[in-house]
């Protein structure tokens, strides 16, 4: 058995013998639904790939004309040479390569420590340097049992250099690490990917490293580069979604519809679900698959979310419409407290079912300023115009209105202003669920300033 298959069974027959030691948990009945989730009780979210550190390798660039898109950028270090450090004009933070004990001694207040040899790294610390090692893994066998000790020990960080393309070793080290202040990173361009899989996503793929992710040292000469992975990992940081609390003004039946299940290559929560509406004004609280079905198993990576004009919300605030949905989009998943992340649809099933109609209203005392003021500015307008014995509409002029269409089934659940599930079927006028309002306005499902009308 190889050293490294040793460390992973290692790790293996720990986790087994936690599970053994655990007492067996106590039958549950198959028809008892399960409870949903009071508000006050947040679950954490997973970690997402705006969860870690990414740091810009400046040594040798051939031109400084990448620099200032590197300040613009969300990487939160930079990697420098000892002799260009104290002319680095940066505000990220300083992370300086050093390679012999005399450069320690001129080292700017605060700057941080890398260098390869051990005795480096301990004089750093002792004069109050954060320091790491980097370690360049030649042969992998032989020095990963190193690799896990300096990852044990709990040094500030590493950056270990793995020419394999694989991750697995940097999931043992992430176990390694667990509870301890370690960050570990790897270098971008991957040795054993170059040319083969571009740098974002060898970035991406490092950040979701069983889940807690690992660092990223990233080099490249490429502006686009940079921009395009900070665009990327702004969308996949745990963010929050306004949710307000909507009342039903009416329920229609609406006959035969094609509506979309979203199925997503991540498994979602009891607390779980999209936000869909028919109007860019918002959208409703459509539950996943995640609860009680007297007929089938669960589907907990699917929302049955709706008719296949709808909007459904995706990352930056962006939407997208039902029948948009394909393999690889990518849809916010939110949760009833607010917290969202960015999931990957891997289906979309689309099929003729009976619809139904809910149709909401949101008081502008639990809206943005800004939304307010639009609704409000609406409202005069119309008032304005209208004679003073005539009804300028049916609706308050002090709330906005939403709908959504939705499969006309019990197995359709939204979620309830209370924090518990209702059945699409039950729902009815004067009920309470959540939702997220929005200014309307969008063209290809991006925001745009616009006069539109949206009924």
């Amino acid at each position: 058995m190889s050293k490294l298959t040793a460390s992973a069974t290692a790790l293996q027959d720990t986790a087994v013998a936690d599970v053994d030691a655990a007492p067996p948990a106590a039958a549950t009945p198959k028809a008892t639904p399960p409870a949903a989730a009071a508000l006050p009780d947040p679950t954490p979210a997973p970690r997402t790939a705006g969860s870690v550190q990414w740091w810009f390798d400046a040594r040798k660039l051939p031109s400084k004309r990448i620099l200032p898109v590197v300040e613009q950028s969300n990487c939160t270090h930079v990697v420098i040479d000892h002799a260009q450090h104290r002319a680095f004009t940066t505000a990220k933070q300083k992370v300086v390569v050093v390679d012999a004990s005399a450069q320690l001694k001129d080292l700017e207040p605060g700057a941080w420590v890398m260098t390869r040899e051990e005795p480096l790294r301990r004089q750093a610390a002792a004069l109050g340097h954060q320091a790491g090692l980097f370690i360049d893994v030649m042969d992998l066998e032989r020095e990963f049992p190193y690799c896990i000790e300096v990852c044990e020990r709990g040094d500030d960080f590493v950056v270990i250099d793995i020419e394999h393309a694989t991750y697995i070793p940097y999931e043992l080290l992430l176990a390694k690490t667990e509870g301890k202040p370690t960050k570990i990173f790897r270098n971008v361009p991957i040795k054993g990917l170059q040319g083969v899989v571009d740098d974002i996503n060898q970035s991406l793929n490092a950040f979701a490293t069983m889940e807690h992710g690992i660092g990223v040292v990233l080099r490249t000469e490429h502006a686009e580069v940079i921009e395009n992975l900070s665009q990327r990992i702004e969308q996949r940081r745990d963010t929050r979604i306004q949710l307000v609390k909507a009342r039903v003004e009416e329920v229609q039946h609406t006959g035969l519809g094609h509506r979309v299940c979203v199925d997503c290559t991540s498994m979602m929560s009891v607390e779980e679900g999209m936000i869909v509406g028919s109007t860019g004004w918002g959208g409703l609280f459509v539950c996943s698959e995640t609860h009680y079905l007297p007929h089938m198993n669960l589907r907990e990576f699917r929302v049955n979310a709706g008719a296949v004009h709808s909007y459904i919300w995706g990352p930056d605030d962006n939407v997208k419409y039902l029948n948009e949905m394909q393999a690889g989009a990518e849809v916010l998943c939110v949760d009833l407290h607010g917290n969202s992340r960015v999931v990957t649809v891997g289906r979309a099933k689309i099929e003729r079912r009976p619809m139904l109609k809910i149709r909401c209203s949101v008081s502008l005392d639990s809206v943005t300023p800004e939304l307010r003021d639009a609704v409000l500015s609406a409202s005069a307008a119309k008032r304005a115009v209208t004679p003073s014995q005539e009804t300028v509409a049916l609706e308050d002029p002090n709330r906005v209105y939403i709908n959504a269409f939705l499969q006309n089934d019990w197995h359709v659940r939204l979620m309830g202003a209370d924090g518990k599930v209702r059945h699409a079927t039950l729902v009815q006028p004067g009920d309470e669920l959540l939702a997220h309002v929005a200014l309307p306005g969008r063209h290809t499902g991006l925001r745009i300033t616009e006069h539109i009308i949206e009924q």
